[in-house]
This record gives C-alpha cells, sequence and structure tokens, in this order.
C-alpha cells in the first residue's frame, strides 16, 4: 500500500458557516477543518494576551497562580509519554519568563489543566454551536468519580472531571505522536501564538504502530527501531510528516482548545 499525502486542511470563515453544513461537509466525512472568526469575543482573547500582543503571563500568576498542575519536560522520555512534573501555575510562569531571558530553555509545557473545572465563573470561552453535542463532557459533568467520603478530594475529582483543558508553551514545545482519548473527535483554539499539527489519516495509521497495534512511533523525527515498527521505514521515505506539534509560544483552551480542528482516528 503506498502513501497517499493530502493537501492543506480548508479554512472556513465559522461565522458564515451553519451546523447542517458542518455536519455534511465536515463531520460525516470525517474531515479536519480550520475554523476563523469564533474566538473574537472570548474573555480568554482579551485576559490572556497583553495590549502588546504578548502573552499575558503575569495575569496567570496573578489570578490561578496557587493551581496545581501537570507540566510535561518535552526533553526527557519516561516511557511512551514525556515526564510529568506538577507544579503551581505561578513556578510554571516563573520558569517560562526566566527561560526565555536565558539561552537555555527546559522546555516545559503545561498540559490537561481542567481549567473550566476548577474555575467555573471565569467563562474563558464559549463553546461554538459546531461542538455543542458534546456527549463525553456532558454525563461527566453529572458524574463525581469519588462518591466515597472518606476517601473523596477536591483534586482527585477535579483532576477526573472532564476533558475541557487549558495547555500553555514556550516555543519548541511538543508533543508525542498520540491519538486523541477515546479516539473522539476533539476541537482545539489558538488564543495566542503559533501551534503546528500534524495529521496521519486513519488509512495510514497502522503505518506508524507495532506489528501488534499496541503502540506508536514516539518522535517521527527521532531514532525509530526498525525492527519494532517494520511499516515506519515506507512511511518516513515517501516523506509524510504526522501527528506533531511544535509551537512557537502559545496559550489554547481544549473542550478543545483554537485553531479549530476535527478529527477522528477510526479503525477499520
Amino acid at each position: 500500500m503506498e502513501l497517499k499525502i493530502g493537501g492543506e486542511v480548508e479554512k472556513v470563515n465559522g461565522k458564515e458557516l451553519n451546523y447542517a453544513d458542518f455536519v455534511e461537509n465536515y463531520l460525516s466525512r470525517n474531515q479536519p477543518v480550520v475554523f476563523t472568526g469564533l474566538t473574537d469575543d472570548w474573555r480568554a482573547c482579551k485576559d490572556w494576551v497583553s495590549d502588546d500582543g504578548k502573552p499575558n503571563l503575569r495575569f496567570f500568576s496573578a489570578h490561578f497562580g496557587a493551581s496545581r498542575v501537570q507540566v510535561a519536560d518535552c526533553a526527557t522520555r519516561e516511557f511512551t509519554d514525556q515526564k510529568r512534573i506538577e507544579m503551581s501555575v505561578s513556578d510554571f510562569i516563573d520558569s517560562w519568563l526566566t527561560d526565555s531571558s536565558s539561552d537555555e530553555q527546559s522546555l516545559l509545557y503545561l498540559k490537561d489543566w481542567h481549567f473550566s473545572r476548577e474555575y467555573p465563573d471565569y467563562v474563558a470561552y464559549n463553546t461554538p454551536i459546531f461542538f455543542l453535542d458534546d456527549w463525553l463532557n456532558l454525563y461527566l459533568d453529572k458524574y463525581h468519580m469519588h462518591n466515597d467520603p472518606e476517601s473523596h478530594q477536591d483534586r482527585n475529582e477535579i483532576s477526573c472531571s472532564d476533558y475541557r483543558f487549558v495547555y500553555m508553551g514556550a516555543k519548541g514545545t511538543w508533543t508525542p505522536l498520540h491519538a486523541d482519548v477515546f479516539r473522539s473527535f476533539s476541537w482545539s483554539a489558538n488564543v495566542y501564538g503559533r501551534k503546528k499539527w500534524y495529521f496521519l489519516s486513519p488509512s495510514q495509521h497502522h503505518l506508524v504502530y507495532d506489528r501488534y497495534m499496541k503502540s506508536s512511533v514516539y518522535d517521527i523525527f527521532g531514532d525509530v527501531c526498525k525492527s519494532k515498527y517494520p511499516g515506519f521505514e515506507k512511511f518516513r521515505r515517501s516523506g509524510w510528516s504526522a501527528l506533531r506539534n511544535r509551537m512557537k509560544s502559545s496559550l489554547f483552551p481544549v473542550d478543545g482548545i483554537i485553531k479549530f480542528i476535527i478529527w477522528r482516528i477510526q479503525y477499520q
């Protein structure tokens, strides 16, 4: 089977598209799409970006600095993922600002912050109409993971509460090859900066998995074990670059997150 390399993801003005056309042209066809014009009125776009156009990092320290978050060390692999560190948002911001003024960067990437659940009164964004039919989060909004009062902890409840996240990272931070949770649809949006995405089509995904379809290649730009991933050499020689992101400094919520992208990995 030869690789088919697709073109660019279509970009559409979200204010000019109705729900029925979205379903027909993208959702039912399992096609990625980039929406524009849907974040203009978001509170996040005002509070999280300074007047000079740079990320307002001190705003996070001042208003949300005590929150404990998971931070990925993009330079260190741990099993099939990047090493995770728990720290406060304030410490993460301090590290980002310190690194930005030095020659050596630690490449720390704040991930999976349940911002909306932790700060329900701070409405950072409004979910676009295209993504309101969200069975996973609607269920988790009503379901409590920890019902035993003796073992219940607020932090446990937050960490298992939903799949709405905020991500933050400086230039050069990245995520290994992966598929979204439960192989679901997802959407994301950039409040600030640029995030580069590589997508591998469902018909090609087997080329980056091992022969048992259990684990995927960690870093498609790094050294890959040929005996474990026999299909990867063909994949690599083709010049197709798949499913990884490298960022310029960026902030984005995930309910998603802010270049809106829909994707679903389907197994045939």
